[in-house]
């Protein structure tokens, strides 16, 4: 629930701010995401003191996130409208990808080292606390709006549905949204697995809990150059293509993962760190992919749908691969949580095919 929270807080904001870019100048709608992000992270291992503070700070936290990521994507794609548009985008994502996993890494060695997990966590928000200054230095002298804006007649900057009018939009966005909730899953997952794994060779909780983290931290950071090879690759062989092939693989790595628990740990993390790669490559696509279909005076609203949808989404299946966990015996349950990832892989391949048809449809006629 408190992973889930942050997610919840990105999807709600996303429908009220994102939409304000079609208006408004979006480094400011930027930096004030840098802000709540900053300040909600270091403020949660001070005053987290029970379940509702740490989802209301993780919700907090979300709100900023959505500010920063959706509208440094926009930001992003318009600066490289001319050519290599997706590897611009799979830049900054993966610039955020980096940022995440790197915090893993430096997680599970701080564990190691401090009392408890406060001061550990503490230790991580640190270097967000920079990014006020940074955010603020790239928007001073940027009062000037982008193209998007300057065509942005009749938009008050509330959310519009006319996105969705676009079959291709809205095939785009569910599979962005399985990609979502797949990613999550694995995100929050993954590293319980490993420290399953590692307690049932002999491990004790504590240092079962740190080398997983650790594990999983570099695992997941093989996602930075995967979002970055994905977006080159999309450019030059084409968006739908490069994504059936990468949900392909993450989805065979899901229904793998679980029944790897028991058998030699070996085989555990040289399937995680695939795994970590390709549940990642394909992030930037969708965000580019939305941004090229969207109207250009509605660019903000269709990625605010984008971002609502894909989370709400995300959201719910963390929690549901929990319930899974929690409601199976212990031989099957691991192989039920991944293989339920897998699933979700499955439905976004579904999604990309009808796309891929709907596409071709749309350039016959």
């Amino acid at each position: 629930m408190i992973f889930s929270s942050y997610l919840a807080g990105y999807a709600v904001s996303s429908l009220l701010l994102v939409p304000f870019t079609d208006r408004f100048n979006p480094y400011r709608i930027l930096i004030i995401g840098v802000v709540l992000t900053a300040c909600s992270g270091f403020l949660f291992p001070i005053l987290a003191e029970g379940l509702w503070t740490a989802c209301l700070l993780r919700f907090i936290y979300g709100v900023g996130h959505v500010c920063v990521y959706i509208t440094g994507i926009r930001l992003a794609s318009y600066r490289f409208a001319r050519r290599g548009r997706a590897t611009a985008v799979s830049i900054f994502v993966g610039s955020g990808y980096a940022g995440t996993t790197v915090s893993y890494v430096f997680m599970g060695t701080l564990l190691d080292r401090l009392e408890g997990w406060e001061p550990a966590f503490l230790m991580t928000t640190l270097p967000g606390l920079a990014s006020i200054f940074i955010a603020a230095f790239l928007a001073s002298g940027r009062g000037e709006r982008t193209p998007q804006e300057k065509d942005s007649r009749g938009i008050a900057g509330w959310l519009s549905l006319a996105p969705l009018r676009d079959r291709r939009m809205i095939l785009v966005i569910m599979a962005y949204a399985l990609h979502t909730a797949e990613l999550f899953v694995a995100r929050l997952w993954l590293p319980l697995l490993l420290g399953a794994a590692l307690m049932m060779g002999g491990l004790e909780p504590d240092n079962a809990a740190s080398r997983a983290a650790t594990l999983a931290g570099l695992m997941f950071m093989t996602g930075i150059f995967a979002v970055l090879l994905g977006g080159w690759t999309s450019d030059r062989i084409g968006r739908i293509r490069s994504a059936l092939w990468i949900f392909a693989v993450s989805g065979t790595c899901s229904f793998l993962a679980g029944w790897l628990v028991g058998l030699p740990f070996t085989y555990l993390v040289a399937l995680g760190f695939l795994y970590g790669f390709f549940t990642a490559a394909d992030s930037a696509i969708y965000s580019t992919t939305v941004t090229e279909l969207a109207p250009r005076n509605l660019v903000g609203s269709a990625q605010a749908l984008q971002s609502f949808i894909g989370f709400v989404v995300g959201t719910g299946a963390p929690v549901l691969a929990g319930s899974i966990l929690d409601h199976s015996d212990v031989q099957s349950a691991w192989i039920l949580v991944f293989s339920f990832n897998g699933v979700l892989a499955a439905a976004g391949i579904a999604c990309l095919l009808m796309l891929q048809r709907v596409s071709a449809m749309r350039v016959t006629t």
